[in-house]
């Protein structure tokens, strides 16, 4: 099944991006070849971009609040007791964590003066070759253990960031609501009954050649599914059969 995410406000679709370039910059930082490590220099600049945009610490300490105080809410009779226990306590170590980092969350790569000297020849196309970056290409020539324990020192002040991403996407991914569903003709809606719904997830099968789009309001989703065409965006068009898929509505 393919999994197709769809964000409803703001705050999710940044945290959606985060550990998108997370996982990307975890894949290249696990290889051992140069451009397994230059690939993941370049995410690390994406990162950074993506970091500096928003007050990126408050928002993970508002949510992180917001859940907890959702946990507390459930009835006792629901409540694994001793599972509410480790999550209270990981919110409480990753809150605190968050607490601990001091200004802006990009403000950690900004005072690694060579990184941020990459970054700029980065944005320019092929700037980063040996002729330009002489002391960069130095570095991609060290042994694979040498730069892989940099990357890491590089990324050690975000990690609170990392686990905050995680933890409130983990929270908000695992109280789904999910349904079991058919777009007649590739048209769906469903009434959302004034329920606050965070992040919509559709799972769809490969075999049926579709793609999914989405617009949403507190009241109402409505989804639709089209043929991709040959530069991979959604098609127009309607379908001319109906469209099994999975639908999970993400509320906490």
């Amino acid at each position: 099944m393919i999994l197709f995410e769809f964000p409803f406000s703001e705050r999710i679709r940044t945290l959606l991006r985060l550990e998108d370039v997370w996982q990307r910059w975890q894949h290249f930082l696990d290889g051992t070849h140069r451009y397994d490590h230059h690939a993941a220099i370049v995410t690390l600049f994406e990162l950074a971009d993506i970091a500096g945009r928003t007050d990126l610490k408050l928002d993970l300490m508002q949510e992180l609040d917001r859940q907890r105080a959702a946990l507390l809410a459930l009835p006792s009779e629901r409540v694994d007791a001793q599972r509410l226990a480790t999550l209270m306590a990981r919110i409480e170590r990753t809150r605190t964590a968050l607490l601990g980092m001091v200004g802006r969350v990009d403000h950690y790569l900004r005072e690694n003066e060579w990184l941020m000297a990459l970054r700029s020849r980065a944005h320019v196309p092929g700037g980063l070759c040996g002729f330009d970056a002489p002391a960069y290409h130095f570095w991609l020539e060290q042994p694979p253990e040498s730069r892989t324990a940099s990357l890491e020192r590089w990324t050690a002040a975000l990690q609170p960031i990392r686990e905050g991403v995680e933890l409130v996407l983990g929270l908000l991914r695992a109280n789904a609501e999910r349904f079991e569903a058919i777009a007649p003709r590739g048209a769906y809606q469903r009434a959302l009954k004034g329920t606050c719904c965070l992040l919509a997830r559709v799972h769809v099968d490969p075999a049926l050649q579709v793609i999914p789009s989405m617009s949403a309001n507190k009241y109402l989703i409505s989804l639709r599914f089209a043929p991709p065409r040959s530069d991979l965006r959604p098609a127009t068009q309607p379908l001319e059969l109906d469209v099994p898929f999975v639908l999970e509505l993400c509320r906490l």
